[in-house]
């Protein structure tokens, strides 16, 4: 893990061979149970959206892959919040946006039992798939 480093005034971002972590500068910590999944093959926007969201939005943590942990072509956002309420307030906010598609919640416990979309799944070899299913991977 490298030291953390400040991207805006009050988010930094700690990064590792996987991930580059966003984290907002709080004293409030949330109860995570899931995540919003935004996906892009434009990593700059995915990085403006994560900024913006935990600097203006009420957000607190996010993450995105790094290049050498892409799958397919398009990076992944997820964007870590308490619970699925916002789910349509984020559809609407980036319905407009061609550079990015947001797709859908999802809870920690479908990440835990290695349940993952159908449509990422076919981005994998048969190797990797079986991995990611068997949640050795995620």
């Amino acid at each position: 893990m490298q030291k953390p480093k400040r991207v805006s005034k009050n988010v930094i971002r700690v990064d590792d061979e996987y991930w580059h972590y966003y984290i907002k500068i709080s004293k409030k910590e949330p109860k995570i149970t899931g995540k919003y999944l935004f996906f892009s093959e434009y990593k700059d926007e995915l990085n403006k959206i994560a900024i913006e969201e935990l600097e203006k939005d009420g957000f607190f943590h996010a993450k995105i892959n790094t290049d050498e942990h892409k799958k397919g072509e398009d990076y992944v956002l997820c964007l870590y919040d308490v619970d699925d309420s916002r789910k349509f307030e984020l559809a609407e906010r980036y319905k407009n946006n061609d550079k990015v598609e947001y797709r859908y919640w999802k809870s920690d416990e479908s990440t835990l039992k290695g349940i993952y979309s159908e449509r990422f799944l076919e981005t994998l070899s048969p190797e990797e798939r079986k991995l990611w299913i068997e949640n050795k991977l995620g």
